[in-house]
Order: structure tokens, then C-alpha cells, then sequence
């Protein structure tokens, strides 16, 4: 398998913002690979089958990464597979294949495999440990499969990286200690209105402490693109705490935030900027490839001179820059939000550990199959042509050919396997004697056990 990666950790957010692929275009990539309709290197043999073989791929988009996993194109393509997926997705992106290849970083085999893994169990995320690349995994794996465009092994490895995902989310502290980048957005949020709390107390006294005793104030946070995964997370931390109400903005009535909380108001999307007004945060989580609040557009709307925080979490930003230069006003984006995470990915250090532990017990587990379905392949009159061959031929063929380490890894596997074996046939035999009396021998034992 080979893996072209160009994430968080290789570009930055404007750079990021111009390698997402939308679901539409992904899609549309699949069907063109389907149907051999991309253009490739004429010389390779066979064709877009590739003597019968099609490129498997699997497209990843998030707001942190983009990456290409793909399988067989080095035996359909057979120049240059990495750079020939780095100019389809140059032509995807819309810019040139130099650009991408200076983000681009290049995985093969097992380091691709291994990767996968690590994406998909969160290691290699923004906020280690976050949930939502576990679902983004599984989503552009299912879409892949549903179009065709995954075999034996790319099912094989994107199944075993998804339970590898599950099984370091229930015997590690990783995803439990989990922050994801929802998570962070409503702490900013959180720590804005707190200080903004202890401004106005210091601002207005006593006066300010007997209305809060009377009646609650409750600060109120607009969210544009509340039905999205990542609008519906934040929606939910949000109203974990009192004292906040939120309006949620729709663009239908389907798409309405079906909550039946009284502390949700919804609104339409339309008219989100006459409640720029009353909002003390505007946070914005849409995949819209469009700006959907401009510096103008707010700056007018908002009439009452006081303290807001802007939040942009969407990939493609959604927010003008020129937001934060506004007078009371300050603009968080995914890039500071990735400077939190770092600070909390610090903290994680222990359960990164165990998880990296149950990594390599898996990854070994599916190189291991993919092996022995390669050499079956390859040798699909195995077991007619190795069933005649003895024990005792086959063991000295392998201390002849294999080197001392794995010979002795090989004898360490027999003898563990005789003495089970030993131990099972004891324990029957003690089972059989129990119920026939003692006074039968051994021979009579094995001889009524089998």
C-alpha cells in the first residue's frame, strides 16, 4: 500500500484549506478510477487493469489532513505510482504538483499500514486521542467500497486499522481523556465569557452581583452550521453548562437543530446577521466553501460597543481575517486552536505509550495475513504441493533458509503448540478415566479418545 499525507503537520491552515476535497469531488474521483477513465501511463501492462488488477484507493479529507491510500498502482502504473496520485491530486486541488509534492509526505508498505493505524486511532491528529477521525476514516473507507474501489487488501488493512481504532478507546486512556477540537472551541468560549464576567463585575460593583442573584445572566452564542458534525458537538458542550443559549442557524426547516432544548433557539441561516446584535460569541463550523461572515457585514450588524469572541473552526475558514481587527473584537481560528492542543497532547504521554503497544500487536497481526494471502496468490496449488511434504522436511528446509532468530521464533511456536496439545490430551484423558473407572491404561484411554 502507498499513502501520499499532507496534514497538519506539513502545511498550514491556508494551505490545508486548499487540499480539502469535498465529498462530491472524492466521489467523482472514485467513478473516474472505476471506469479506467483517468489518464495513465500508456506503457504499463495491461492497462488500467493492470493484467487484470484495478488501483484500489481510499480519498481522506478533514479539516487537518488530506491523504491518498492506495494499493496495486505500482504494478498498473509502473513509472512513478507516488508522483502519478500527487498530479491527480494536484488536478483535484487546482494547483501545480510541485506545491503539493513540497507538503506532500510519501508512506509505502508497512510505514503505510502503520500510518493508517495511527491516524486512525488518533495518534497522529491535531488533539491526540480525538474521536472524530475514527468516523472520518470509516466514512471515506464505506464511500471507496461502495464505489468499487477497494479489493482484498484495502478492506483487509482499513477494517483492521478501524478495530485497532476501538480497541485503544476501550483499554487505553487516549480517547478518554480525549479533547478534540469541539471540545476546545467551547473552552474558548467558555474561558471568553468567564473573563468577560469578571470584567463587567469589576466595571459595575455591587449592583451587577444583586441582578445576577435576582435573575441570571445568560450570554448568548450564535452557531452557524449547529447541524454539522462539528456544529452538533460543540451545540452539546455548550449547553453543559448554565447560563448560555444558543442560536442555531438553518438553512431549511429539515435542517433545523432537532434538540427540544428551551436554551436553543433556531434561526435562518439568512438572517444570521441580525443577531449579531445580541450575540457575545459568533462561532462558525460550516463545510461551506464559501465566507459566510464578512468583516463589513458584521461591523454593521453590530450596533452595542461591547466585548465578542469569533470563533472559526471550518476547513475551508468560513470567518474574513479581517474579523480580528476589529475594535472588541477577537477571532479564533484552527490555528490557535492547534497550539491548545499541543499543550494537551503533552499531558498524553502516558496513554500514547500503551496505545503504541496495542498499534504493534495489531499491525503485525494484519501484515501477517496480508503475507500469507500474498503467497497463497501467488501459489494457489499450495496445499496440494506442500501436503505431501513431512514434518520433518519442512523443518529442515527452514533452518536452511531462514536466519537463526526466526528459526528459533518458529521452534518456539512448535513446542508451545505440543506442549498445549500435551496438556489437552491429559486433561481428556483425566476426564475420560474419571467417568470409566481407573483401571483402564493409557493406550486404552487414547484408544477411546479417539
Amino acid at each position: 500500500m502507498e499513502c501520499i499525507s499532507i496534514s497538519h503537520k506539513t502545511a498550514s491552515s491556508a494551505e490545508r484549506q486548499k487540499c480539502y476535497i469535498s465529498k462530491e469531488k472524492a466521489e467523482e474521483l472514485l467513478e473516474k478510477l472505476r471506469r479506467g477513465a483517468i489518464e495513465k501511463d500508456t506503457d504499463a501492462p495491461g492497462g488500467m487493469e493492470g493484467g487484470g488488477k484495478q488501483a484500489q484507493c481510499v480519498l481522506l479529507s478533514t479539516c487537518n489532513r488530506t491523504e491518498i491510500y492506495a494499493q496495486n498502482a505500482f504494478e498498473i502504473y509502473v513509472q512513478d505510482a507516488f508522483g502519478w496520485w500527487e498530479e491527480i491530486l494536484a488536478d483535484l486541488v487546482g494547483e501545480e504538483v510541485e506545491w503539493i509534492r513540497r507538503l506532500a509526505r510519501r508512506y509505502q508498505g508497512r510505514r503505510a499500514i502503520r500510518h493508517l493505524f495511527q491516524v486512525t486511532c488518533g495518534m497522529e491528529s491535531m488533539v491526540i486521542g480525538e474521536d472524530e477521525i475514527l468516523g472520518q476514516v470509516r466514512d471515506a473507507y464505506m464511500r471507496s467500497q461502495k464505489a468499487g474501489c477497494t479489493g482484498y487488501e484495502m478492506n483487509t488493512i482499513f477494517q483492521a486499522a478501524l478495530s485497532c481504532a476501538k480497541r485503544v478507546k476501550t483499554q487505553t486512556m487516549l480517547s478518554k481523556t480525549s479533547v478534540s477540537v469541539a471540545t476546545l472551541a467551547a473552552s474558548e468560549v467558555f474561558r471568553f465569557l468567564a473573563m468577560k464576567k469578571e470584567k463587567n463585575k469589576a466595571d459595575s460593583g455591587t449592583r451587577m452581583e444583586a441582578r445576577e442573584q435576582q435573575e441570571p445572566i445568560a450570554n448568548t452564542v450564535l452557531v452557524i452550521g449547529s447541524t454539522g458534525q462539528m456544529g452538533s458537538l460543540i451545540c452539546k458542550d455548550l449547553l453543559s453548562r448554565e447560563g448560555i443559549r444558543i442560536l442555531a442557524t438553518a438553512r431549511s426547516h429539515q435542517g433545523m437543530l432537532q434538540s427540544g432544548n428551551p436554551r436553543i433557539k433556531n434561526v435562518d441561516y439568512q438572517d444570521r446577521y441580525a443577531y449579531f446584535e445580541e450575540a457575545d460569541v459568533i462561532l462558525s463550523a460550516t463545510s461551506s466553501p464559501h465566507i459566510t461572515v464578512t468583516a463589513g457585514q458584521a461591523a454593521a450588524a453590530m450596533k452595542t460597543v461591547k466585548d465578542r469572541l469569533f470563533v472559526d473552526i471550518a476547513m475551508p475558514p468560513d470567518m474574513d481575517e479581517a474579523v480580528g481587527n476589529m475594535e472588541h473584537c477577537r477571532l479564533v481560528t484552527l490555528d490557535d486552536i492547534k497550539q491548545v492542543a499541543q499543550e494537551n497532547n503533552r499531558r498524553k504521554q502516558r496513554s500514547l505509550a500503551d496505545a503504541k503497544e496495542i498499534l504493534e500487536e495489531e499491525l503485525e497481526k494484519v501484515c501477517k495475513v496480508l503475507c500469507f494471502h500474498g503467497f497463497t496468490q501467488k501459489n494457489p496449488h499450495w496445499q496440494e504441493v506442500y501436503g505431501a511434504c513431512t514434518a520433518e522436511k519442512l523443518l529442515y528446509l527452514l533452518r536452511d533458509e531462514l536466519d537463526s532468530a526466526s528459526f528459533e521464533a518458529v521452534l518456539g511456536v512448535l513446542e508451545e503448540e505440543s506442549l498445549s496439545r500435551e496438556a489437552f490430551l491429559s486433561e481428556r484423558a483425566d476426564a475420560y478415566k474419571d467417568r470409566n473407572g481407573n483401571g483402564r491404561t493409557q493406550g486404552a484411554v487414547h484408544e477411546g479418545l479417539s
